[in-house]
């Protein structure tokens, strides 16, 4: 929020002043006495950004005020509650509401995402594997022109689209042309862009025009002003969206995407690893409440690591826990683990989504979030994931699972031959999906999610154990 700061710089002096004046105040408090204050207010058309301070004639101004002692934590939260107050309000958008009880950590990847889409790169949010070209876009593509195409990737279950959600509310004064928020997995791209334009801009759209022309019509009428795209779950980038973006020379159009894939140059990508250990318990504790959670303390960091910290993993567990009072955290922690000795932890309740209770952010279980990555695997890496989460809980030294599948393939009664760049393919495509991750890339060390490797586990149900027993 470098930029941000730097734009206010003369007014959070201002409001350093009235911190310092009234250091017990809540935010909202302070941003009403900051909106009565006249030496503020300033009112700017276009772009113009301007702080004053009137002088009567003859009298002596003093813009640089000295503070100390005041909460800079809160002088950050002022400057943003204050920032949004003043905007105009009704700037068109379609954004989903956001089901967090609180939004725990992603602060440098909010400020990193919006530094990229306003110095007109092209980004993409995703997991911590590094980026590598997806294979259905080029790096060479007319795309390189594009303004700024952003895209949040990572495996199912991290926060791609939450993150997406509180960039929208945190930077809606960026974008005074609307927020227009598509979802790519269940409709058309090009029809929702259209309805769009028709609900929310009230522009009138010529009927004779084929869908991608009607498209072109819209952006050329567009509202004045910078405009957000939110492409929400993008699953082939080639088919369902590239058609349907704005023209090349339209800068004022901002393009952020979250997806399972992984995208190389030209588009850039935010990656989103899994919450820290202390993220997690403080997530934990504000679903099911902090004295529940001093009781069983222990237990609840082990069931965080146990969960390996995947935020909609808590947060399933935690809504499940809350809804039972009575149930302690070890007696759950107990029956997750036994669940996992028969593969079926994925299947346990407090992995899946409550259709009473259930939020946006928690829209999916475990399981069913994993399954749609699944759906996009091909044959020979189904079977590769499966493989690999019969291995110990631990980083996999790629030879071994190379090892493994080899007398597979000898002892299978199918007759299948080891092939070792099929192999590898499959490997690229699990790692495509972040559904396996890259540990050590000199040694070729990789590991699971532990939550997908109970989901990979839990598909080998009625099939003849493939064990490392004889190659470790």
């Amino acid at each position: 929020m470098a930029d941000f700061i730097e734009q206010l710089e003369q007014l959070s002096k201002f409001i350093a002043e009235n911190l310092q004046s009234a250091p017990n105040a809540t935010v909202e408090e302070l941003v009403e006495r900051l909106k009565a204050d006249n030496r503020i207010i300033q009112i700017n058309t276009g772009n113009a950004l301007a702080f004053q301070t009137l002088v009567k004639e003859g009298g002596n101004a003093y813009p640089g005020i000295h503070l100390h002692d005041f909460d800079e934590e809160k002088l950050d939260k002022v400057l943003k509650a204050f920032w949004r107050s003043l905007q105009p309000a009704g700037i068109s958008n379609n954004v989903p509401r956001s089901g967090v009880a609180k939004f725990i950590g992603r602060e440098q990847e909010l400020d990193r995402l919006h530094t990229q889409l306003q110095q007109g790169n092209l980004v993409a949010i995703s997991a911590v594997s590094k980026p590598r070209t997806n294979s259905g876009r080029s790096s060479t593509s007319q795309q390189d022109d594009r303004s700024s195409i952003s895209a949040v990737e990572g495996m199912g279950g991290v926060g791609k689209t939450e993150l997406a959600i509180q960039y929208t509310q945190q930077y809606a004064y960026s974008y005074e042309g609307g927020i227009c928020w598509l979802f790519t997995r269940e409709f058309n791209v090009g029809t929702q862009v259209v309805s769009f334009a028709q609900s929310r801009l009230n522009l009138k759209i010529p009927e004779e025009l084929e869908l991608p022309d009607q498209v072109a019509f819209c952006w050329q009428n567009w509202r004045e002003g910078h405009v957000l795209l939110v492409l929400d779950d993008v699953v082939n980038y080639s088919r369902d969206v590239e058609p349907y973006l704005p023209p090349s020379a339209s800068a004022r159009f901002k393009v952020l995407m979250t997806t399972r894939l992984k995208f190389g140059p030209p588009i850039q990508s935010i990656s989103l690893d899994v919450l820290s250990p202390e993220q997690s318990l403080e997530l934990l504790i504000v679903l099911i409440g902090e004295e529940r959670i001093q009781q069983e303390l222990e237990i609840a960091k082990t069931l965080c690591k146990w969960l390996e910290h995947l935020p909609l993993g808590i947060e399933l567990v935690g809504r499940y826990l809350l809804k039972r009072t009575d149930l302690s955290l070890s007696t759950l922690l107990f029956r997750l683990q036994q669940k996992a000795e028969k593969r079926q932890a994925i299947k346990h309740d407090a992995l899946q989504r409550d259709e009473a209770t259930g939020t946006s952010t928690t829209k999916r279980g475990v399981e069913a979030a994993f399954e749609l990555s699944w759906d996009d695997l091909d044959e020979n890496s189904q079977h590769l994931g499966k493989l690999l989460s019969l291995f110990a809980p631990a980083p996999i030294p790629w030879h071994l699972a190379e090892s493994v599948e080899q007398k597979y393939c000898e002892n299978s009664d199918d007759g299948n031959e080891f092939d070792v760049e099929e192999l590898e393919k499959a490997r690229t495509k699990l790692l495509d999906l972040h559904l396996l991750q890259l540990s050590q890339q000199k040694e070729q060390i990789y590991r699971l999610h532990s939550l997908i490797r109970e989901f990979f586990r839990s598909k080998l149900e009625g099939e003849p154990d493939v064990t490392t027993s004889g190659s470790t």
